[in-house]
């Protein structure tokens, strides 16, 4: 169990902030510059395992403070290539 869950992590060559600028660069609008726009998270996905960076974007905030329209995408830790879930 050790070697598996260490060994998918290992080629991470991809960082979150470039993962960012990726899933910005293949959504039809321009995010919001407040921090609750973004939410990215590691998703471990397949057999084997092959890592994504889950990215979701929204362009604006409702009057509570939630993001209201989103994208969503996943980002290849590995090659950068993204794809819609």
């Amino acid at each position: 169990l050790v070697v598996a869950r260490t060994c998918g992590s290992n080629n991470q060559k991809i960082s979150q902030e470039q993962a960012i600028e990726i899933a910005k660069e293949s959504a039809s609008f321009e995010p919001c510059p407040q921090v609750q726009c973004v939410q990215i998270r590691y998703v471990p996905r397949g057999i084997p395992v092959r890592g994504y960076w889950g990215v979701v974007l929204s362009d604006v905030l409702d009057s509570e403070g939630r993001p209201n329209r989103t994208e969503s995408f996943l980002v290849n830790v590995s090659t950068g290539e993204v794809s819609r879930p």
